[in-house]
């Protein structure tokens, strides 16, 4: 198990647990269809044919819909499940995928379409290390490996030269996906984050360089915290206090880059070299 954080002991202080989870929360502060929080914090993860998860206290408790080493699982709990995890525990849950360059996390993030598996995909077919894909765990300016599995279309593992056809796959999420790994394993510590890349799309014509543009103070501040999964969840306790100084924490440790990625596959290498040129330049400066 991965150190959260790494003086604990031994002891696992998070299990995962079977056992009867209720259909619905009384009451609950935050409200979807696949998460529901109560006042007190208690967490409901909803996702049809896959399982419901409920999160109190140091238990996960889970009621599977499907076999435990479905691809569909390992989504399940990597994304809504951690999210809460980290909510609960007052450290920042951020949309998107994390990468480990020269011994330091950078950060993607951005909406949904806006390369971040994929450009982490070209960064793992580079050597560097996986830490995590749909929700990056952060606090202190660092970010917690949490799965190196990343969520790849077809289209996308085919453009890579990956015959995704030998794959697990899941297709109960908006767009079906695999889950494929690459590079190096995380080590069990916390990484310090050397950048972040908020990602959009590129507007402009499909030729133009990929130009990733500093943002300064309170924007970059303001660009983590857009970013926080489910953010909604932030009403609860208080926590958006917390989350705002996290961000100011990571922010004052880290720069933000806009990074506008032009949507081609074919110009994915390209945005990848730039990113490891952003982050040595970034962990030179360092040193």
């Amino acid at each position: 198990m991965i150190p959260w954080p790494e003086d604990r002991p031994g002891a696992p202080d998070l299990s995962f647990v079977p056992g009867e989870v209720p259909r619905a929360l009384d009451n609950p502060v935050v409200d979807y269809s696949v998460l529901q929080i109560a006042a007190d914090g208690t967490a409901l993860v909803r996702l049809p044919d896959i399982g419901h998860f409920l999160l109190r206290e140091a238990e996960v408790i889970c009621a599977l819909e499907t076999e435990p080493d479905a691809p569909e699982v390992t989504a399940a709990i990597f994304g809504n499940v951690l999210a809460c995890i980290c909510w609960r525990r007052g450290q920042l849950a951020l949309h998107g995928s994390a990468v480990a360059i020269d011994g330091r996390a950078v950060l993607l993030l951005g909406p949904v379409a806006t390369g971040k598996s994929l450009l982490a995909g070209a960064l793992a077919r580079r050597g560097h290390c996986v830490l995590a894909d749909e929700v990056a765990a952060v606090s202190g300016g660092q970010c917690h490996p949490a799965g190196s599995l990343l969520s790849l279309a077809d289209d996308a593992l085919s453009a890579a030269g990956i015959n995704p056809d030998d794959l697990p796959q899941y297709s109960n999420f908006p767009i079906p996906k695999r889950l494929w790994t690459a590079g190096p394993s995380p080590e069990p510590r916390a990484y310090p984050i050397a950048a972040v890349l908020r990602l959009a799309k590129a507007k402009a014509e499909p030729d133009a360089p990929n130009q990733p543009e500093r943002l300064a103070a309170e924007a970059a501040i303001e660009a983590v915290l857009g970013q926080v999964y489910r953010r909604d969840m932030l009403r609860v306790l208080d926590t958006e206090t917390t989350a705002r100084r996290e961000a100011a924490k990571l922010c004052a440790t880290a720069p933000v880059y806009r990074f506008p990625v032009a949507r081609s596959l074919d110009r994915v290498e390209e945005a990848a070299d730039r990113i490891v040129a952003l982050a040595q330049s970034q962990i030179g400066q360092l040193r």
